[in-house]
């Protein structure tokens, strides 16, 4: 248990120092948008790289897959059904702040400094994901609002999945296992040295990005939003650890997962609905503190 609070500590810390430098002027907003391209392109791969080589295909990295696609329907209908009497961007911003889990920035550098041996399970939970952030949310979204905001062709929905290095860096490390072919040991050491910085580089972007400024009246509703959030989370982690007939490590991954925080598109998916900067900033840096918070717990609690 205190190498876990350590952990978490070090990780709030580190978010600490970079919203500091960021209040001093040291460091500006923007400059996330520097780590977060190094992350995204350089560091994240990496990570995954690392994490994936040797894995051996089976149905349960599968099985994965197919939950990241079920827990955003489950968000999706949560949130459709919980707001359906509201105007469509009130609607739009409750169903985009419960699907959407920012995997790839938050919980793999989480992951990273308590069980490595875990991203493949972690990985394979966000290429579902991915395939709801990108298409599947926004269209099903459009259904139940009653807008047409983008025309989500199959075509353009797979090009956008593969600018994302982190979704391509998983289906080329999942087709590489398929095939047997693993990454030799001098090249891995390279990529090691890549992987390492990747959690403190995207803490610490973390905090260059929170935002703690907003109006009382929207207040509330972030509150309204995160309680069923997490409540739906908690739920499903409670299903995901005692009740799945999985391997500890799987169904531990899983309690971390459904406790991760809103995804970064869900977050500009609620403003492209209508919905304000401030508000979709200002909730998606509570979610993080959040789930620092209930992810650390779960981990003190379990371990």
């Amino acid at each position: 248990m205190g190498v876990v609070l350590t952990q978490a500590l070090s990780f709030l810390l580190v978010i600490l120092v970079a919203y500091f430098f960021k209040t001093k002027k040291i460091l500006e907003a923007k400059d996330g948008q520097t780590l977060s391209k190094i992350i995204l392109n350089i560091t994240l791969p990496a990570t995954i790289i690392i994490g994936f080589d040797s894995v051996e295909i089976n149905s349960t990295l599968l099985f994965l897959i197919s939950l990241g696609l079920l827990t955003n329907v489950i968000g999706i209908i949560v949130g459709g059904f919980i707001w359906r009497k509201r105007k469509s961007t009130d609607q739009a911003l409750m169903i985009f702040s419960q699907t959407g889990y920012n995997i790839g920035n938050f919980t793999i550098p989480f992951v990273q400094g308590f069980f490595p041996q875990a991203i493949p399970f972690i990985g394979s939970f966000d290429t579902g994901n991915a395939l709801m952030l990108f298409g599947g949310t926004p269209m099903l979204t459009d259904q139940i609002v009653g807008e047409k905001h983008e025309k989500k062709e199959i075509k353009k929905v797979i090009l956008q999945l593969f600018r994302s290095p982190s979704f391509t860096t998983y289906i080329i490390m999942i087709l590489l296992a398929i095939l047997n072919v693993t990454i030799p040991v001098n090249v891995l050491s390279i990529v090691q040295l890549f992987a390492s910085s990747n959690a403190f580089l995207s803490m610490f972007m973390i905090g260059l990005y929170l935002e703690f400024t907003i109006s009382r009246s929207d207040l509330k509703k972030v509150a309204q939003l995160l309680f069923t959030r997490y409540t739906t989370g908690i739920i499903l982690a409670f299903i995901a650890y005692f009740l799945l007939p999985l391997p500890e490590l799987v169904r531990l991954s899983l309690v971390l997962l459904v406790l991760a925080p809103i995804a970064t598109v869900s977050t500009i998916n609620m403003v492209v609905y209508g919905n304000k900067e401030a508000l979709s900033g200002f909730l998606s840096s509570a979610s993080i503190i959040i789930s620092l918070i209930l992810m650390t717990a779960a981990l003190a609690f379990i371990m």
